[in-house]
């Protein structure tokens, strides 16, 4: 999960911002979608995750089948967490919240050029170019604001395999009571692991 949230930040919470006189980039009513990871990635990076939307409260649950955390995310503040249920624990994600935020920033004020209609996971899309300090890519969104296909200009990126319209129930959206927060290099390095600090 540690190695999956840095690809998320970069490709996933850009097209899910949020952004005025724009196409709807955030999905406008719940909905899940399990993608696949495009290009080059090492071998302890998901190659496959599924990413669950609560709509009302622009909050994300990102799940993959090989590790024992799942990811929360919230746009309207940022913070993207990992979640241990078996530790009963949760910890800041890799990727700091003010780097999501920078994120999120960069998503509503990238240039978005419109490059016709596709489809992806049986659904239709507007593919859209982006360019925004010297980043450059496609991303394919639906008419109610799911991401389809995401990439970079040199083909990193995601894509979706299925997608499922369904009701999400909030509470899969919280921190259960009782989990304790940590912050994981700080107990590493308590514990003379010498991990570095972010």
């Amino acid at each position: 999960m540690r190695r999956l949230f840095p690809a998320l930040a970069l490709v996933l919470l850009p097209a899910f911002a949020q952004a005025q006189s724009r196409p709807a980039t955030f999905p406008t009513r719940d909905v899940v979608v399990s993608y696949r990871v495009l290009g080059k990635a090492s071998p302890q990076t998901p190659r496959e995750f599924t990413v669950a939307a609560l709509a009302s409260e622009g909050r994300l649950r990102v799940e993959t089948p090989s590790m024992p955390a799942w990811g929360l995310v919230d746009r309207h503040t940022g913070r993207s967490e990992m979640v241990m249920d078996v530790m009963r624990v949760v910890t800041p994600s890799p990727v700091r919240q003010e780097e999501a935020m920078r994120y999120l920033r960069l998503a509503e004020n990238a240039r978005l050029t419109s490059a016709g209609t596709a489809g992806q996971a049986g659904q239709r899309c507007t593919n859209y170019r982006w360019e925004q300090q010297g980043q450059r890519g496609t991303a394919c969104l639906t008419a109610d604001g799911v991401l389809l296909r995401g990439v970079n200009e040199r083909g990193e990126g995601i894509e979706a395999v299925r997608v499922d319209y369904v009701r999400q129930d909030p509470a899969r959206f919280r921190v259960p009571e009782g989990y304790r927060r940590v912050d994981l290099g700080d107990m590493g390095r308590s514990l003379g692991f010498g991990m570095p600090r972010r």
